[in-house]
């Protein structure tokens, strides 16, 4: 028998040893992924060390270890279709950890400074972050080997597919434990960092929002990150292609290399440096402050008396170089220049520069903020001679670059680094201990001039709030004309209310009339606050067909969560200043984007609305038929019921969700990332003091309160939680549109389902030799004057059917067998009732209607068993025989097998005009209805149980064949 998983490590070191020398890391595949996918990060972080860390190095005798990269094969296994196939990758994880580790007992006998390496750094994509977080829930797992975890395209909060019981549970068993264990003195998570990078809306997959662990870890030990937010990357992804997008690769790569140390055991860097780390490489964006201090004390001295230098006006901006393709200007000349701007001390409280420039030592020009040295600060001096002076080139923040000569209406990565803009924003208040900033040009020998705009500006003035509605923007957009009022480098534009991320928009931005040429091209960053989510557009001004403008918020059935005073999305645009002509902007609703991420998130509702709708009419059928009446057909019953009970229904669904979005929805907020715990006093991820051993935080005190509403199942359950979740006013009539859609499938799905059984039925009694009449006279003997020997065969089958599933095959295979015997049975019942004399049609046509009923309802539960069984299907074709005890469930199976029994014996179900009886089959449909309206969407695996409720014979009653026939 072939294993079913194997262990694979990778180097791209031709001269390394079989024997792993670095520190150990770890990567695991997703649902059907390959052990291959790892290559490309594995590939990025080799070059970055030997090209970079240990070029550095070369010669120390402290050399930094590189990455062994280890990886596990599955064989591609569907582990999103099927829990315990999960779970057995965490326990083989958990395995696989222990072996890795024992590989380094020997591996550095010429270092013994290096302690033996205690864990191993996991990197997880798609489900394979899942297994990564569930190795703390195994009994085989051993404290301390894992304590960093980097997962991509992961879904955190909700499985892809909810199909598969065992799979809800691994969640909530994750949930349960990682709510608790970063709580108290020895938290058991307390040293663990995990990081979730999520594609954005290329990524059809995983819904973005599912990425989001806000809710999960304090902000102090991991956060979620858009691909499209990363510097030097700033590019959405798909499911795939976010393993081995190279600008993808090559930051996770670089960021693997600087987190480790080898000369901790546990081999990673302490959790406040790690995260340090990751923040700088993964969500430094224009309005993060790096940790730079802004005293020049201890900088280094300049000789302003000895260069040339020109000191600018506090109300004028510095644009260099003065005059595009200017020859013979200071900006070509070969000597070292200065540019001094003194600190204003009025109502500008702002600096911003924008360069194309690296800055630093090695580039032509840089930033510094200075003080006179000769002085007091606050007492500035007639002459400069001296300054001191500190360099703000580490502060600087990359950005996309937007050069005026670009075409190109998108930007997706294309350009190197050697490209990219740098930018840095600091408060006024925060360089109190400064008194200039100062520009230096070390002339032409170091490269070409560029370009560099640096200017004091009041926020106040360079910033808009607009208040809106969702219904204004549907109906007429909004237009700005003359956007910023004063030219400006940096302006920004709020929009509180937009904050509902079903909803995408086209923004559409014109620049015309500037005479004058520009250094760069309008670029803009859309913000959103729900998550650490930005999106960059270059040249928007040439955009003619507008910018896609979209973000990702919260998912139903989830606490909302945000950045603190943060609301909304925000827009932020870089112009050149100075060219004086503002922006007019145009923002609509894209309608087909909008309907296309409704799609998205509430594909599963079709599903259950559709068994929601054939519920309500086998619920008409069963009361008609009880007061005496015909057993109607589905498609008759379900076209009455369009006239009469679904409009009303739909009404319903539709107040529901009006009074749902009446709610007030509870908001948790999470600090921002340059926040120092000492400033997190009540962040609400953080807890007082960012400390989590006092229990009293408001970090804490959100894990008690869902810690409370989960102790049961019907006590975690809240109004907002009902249908689609809590969601804006103006989408109150999604759940009557889907409704209204589930019918138009429902009905579909009824022609298609009885022309089957008609066609099949009809090719049957044409190829028969003896014409259907034979076939029916068999048929009828069969229940009747052999209905001994039937019962016998029929009691052997289901016996041994039972042996199958509780040792061999999972019950979903019973499953399909019992549908395609059903199918038979409706085959059947057709021919005798076509066939039947008027004595007994009525009876036959009311037994064949029922089973039409049931077929229905079944046709619809198979798209919730097929995955699995397509599981089991694959396993056999690899030869892995491994039994799953959550398949051998003979209670999920035992109500349909005694059904489909009953009926193939010729069983009908009995009308019951008392009123207890009847009583007991609606109040049971009534029931499933409610349950579907209440959970069905939120946990879409109790729909099958509410099959199996109504599909129990001794919920339906039934009738042997000779009584019905005897009708």
């Amino acid at each position: 028998m072939l294993t079913e998983v194997s262990r694979y490590v990778y180097t791209v070191n031709k001269e390394a040893k079989v024997q792993p020398l670095g520190i150990p890391a770890l990567f695991i595949p997703g649902n059907a992924g390959s052990a291959k996918q790892m290559r490309s990060i594995a590939k990025e972080a080799s070059k970055y060390y030997y090209e970079n860390v240990a070029e550095a190095h070369r010669g120390s005798k402290a050399l930094p270890r590189p990455i062994d990269f280890f990886t596990l094969d599955f064989n591609e296994e569907f582990s999103a279709l099927h829990g315990h196939s999960l779970l057995e990758q965490a326990q083989f994880l958990n395995d696989a950890i222990a072996y890795i580790l024992s590989l380094y007992d020997e591996n550095r006998p010429y270092d013994p400074a290096l302690p033996k390496p205690t864990s191993v750094l996991l990197i997880g994509h798609s489900m394979g972050g899942i297994v990564a977080r569930s190795v703390f829930t195994m009994s085989n797992y051993r404290p301390g080997t894992v304590n960093t975890i980097v997962t991509a395209a992961t879904p955190h909060i909700l499985p892809p597919v909810s199909l598969d019981f065992e799979i809800s549970n691994i969640y909530d068993r994750i949930e349960s434990f990682w709510s608790r264990g970063f709580i108290g003195p020895d938290a058991p998570l307390g040293n663990v960092s995990l990081i979730s990078i999520a594609g954005g809306n290329l990524d059809l997959t995983v819904n973005g929002e599912s990425g989001n662990i806000h809710n999960i870890v304090p902000q102090s030990n991991g956060f979620t990150v858009f691909t499209s937010s990363i510097p030097h990357t700033w590019v959405g992804s798909d499911h795939v292609a976010i393993l081995w997008c190279n600008q993808i690769a090559t930051v996770l790569g670089k960021t693997l290399i600087d987190i480790v140390d080898a000369s901790y055991a546990g081999q990673v860097k302490p959790l406040d440096v790690r995260m340090g780390i990751f923040r700088s490489r993964l969500l430094t964006g224009v309005d993060d402050h790096l940790e730079d201090s802004t005293n020049p004390k201890d900088g280094e001295m300049i000789d302003v008396s000895q260069m040339g230098h020109t000191i600018i006006d506090t109300d004028r901006r510095l644009a260099y170089p003065h005059k595009i393709g200017s020859i013979g200007s200071d900006d070509d000349s070969d000597a070292p220049h200065l540019y001094v701007m003194p600190i204003p001390h009025d109502d500008m409280d702002t600096f911003s520069v924008l360069t194309d420039h690296h800055l630093g030592t090695e580039s032509r020009l840089d930033v510094f903020i200075c003080k006179d040295a000769s002085s007091d600060v606050g007492s500035r001096s007639l002459t400069l001679s001296q300054l001191l002076c500190r360099s703000k080139a580490p502060s600087a923040i990359p950005m996309p670059a937007s050069p005026a000569n670009i075409i190109s209406s998108t930007y997706f990565g294309r350009y190197g680094r050697e490209q990219e803009f740098r930018y840095i924003s600091e408060k006024l208040d925060e360089m109190n201990s400064v008194e200039y900033v100062v520009i230096m040009d070390r002339g032409r020998k170091n490269g070409e001039p560029g370009f560099l705009v640096a200017e004091f500006t009041a926020e106040a003035d360079t910033s808009m709030t607009v208040e809106t509605t969702t219904l204004g923007l549907l109906n007429n957009g909004f237009r700005i004309h003359g956007f910023p009022e004063r030219p400006s480098l940096v302006s920004t534009l709020r929009l509180p209310n937009i904050d509902n991320s079903l909803l995408t928009y086209n923004l559409i931005a014109d620049r015309q009339g500037c005479h004058v040429p520009q250094r760069f091209s309008p670029m803009l960053r859309q913000s959103s606050w729900t998550m650490y989510e930005d999106r960059y557009s270059i040249n928007i001004a040439a955009k003619e067909s507008g910018i896609d403008i979209n973000f990702h918020g919260s998912l139903p059935y989830f606490d909302r969560i945000q950045l603190p005073d943060k609301k909304g999305i925000e827009f932020r645009f870089w112009m050149d200043p100075t060219c004086p002509v503002p922006l007019s902007l145009n923002l609509q609703v894209d309608r087909y984007g909008s309907i296309g991420k409704v799609v998205i998130r509430y594909r599963m509702v079709v599903l259950v609305f559709t068994f929601l709708v054939v519920v309500l009419t086998l619920r008409g059928q069963f009361m008609d038929f009880n007061k005496g009446k015909p057993f109607m057909p589905f498609g008759m019953m379900l076209s009455r019921l369009i006239t009469s009970t679904f409009w009303k229904f739909s009404v319903l669904l539709g107040a529901i969700a009006f009074l749902q979005s009446l709610q007030v929805r509870e908001v948790t907020q999470f600090g921002h990332t340059n926040q120092q715990p000492s400033d997190a006093a009540e962040d609400i991820l953080q807890g007082p003091g960012g400390s989590r051993n006092t229990g009293q935080g408001a970090y804490e005190r959100m894990i008690q309160a869902r810690i409370a509403r989960s102790q049961s199942w019907f006590s975690s359950f809240r109004f907002e939680d009902m249908l689609l979740g809590a969601n804006d006013t103006f989408f109150w009539f999604l759940a009557p549109v889907f409704f209204q859609i589930s019918i138009g499938i429902a009905i579909l799905i009824w022609i298609l389902l009885n022309g089957l059984v008609r066609s099949i039925a009809a090719t049957l009694t044409f190829i028969s030799k003896r014409g259907g009449r034979y076939v029916v006279g068999r048929a009828i003997g069969n229940m009747l004057s052999k209905r001994s020997r039937g019962v016998k065969r029929r009691v052997i089958t289901t016996i041994v059917l039972f042996i199958m599933v509780a040792t061999l095959v999972p019950y979903q295979f019973a499953f399909v067998v019992a549908v395609l015997v059903h199918i038979v049975s409706c085959v059947r019942s057709l021919i005798v009732a076509q066939a039947a004399n008027p004595t007994q049609a009525p009876a036959a046509w009311d037994r064949h209607h029922y089973l039409m009923s049931i077929f229905v309802l079944f046709f619809l539960l198979l798209p919730i068993t097929l995955p699995v069984l397509m599981v089991w299907i694959r396993n056999i074709s690899v030869q892995w025989y491994e039994p799953f005890s959550s398949d051998h469930r003979l209670d999920y199976i035992a109500p349909f097998i005694f059904f489909v029994e009953a009926v193939t014996g010729g069983a009908m179900v009995p009308r019951t005009p008392e009123k207890g009886y009847a009583a007991v089959t609606i109040g049971i449909l009534n029931f499933i209805i409610a349950f579907l309206i209440m959970f069905g969407l939120a946990d879409l695996l109790h729909v099958s149980d509410m099959d199996r409720v109504a599909t129990d014979p001794e919920v339906h009653g039934t009738e042997p064949a000779q009584q019905w026939i005897a009708k």
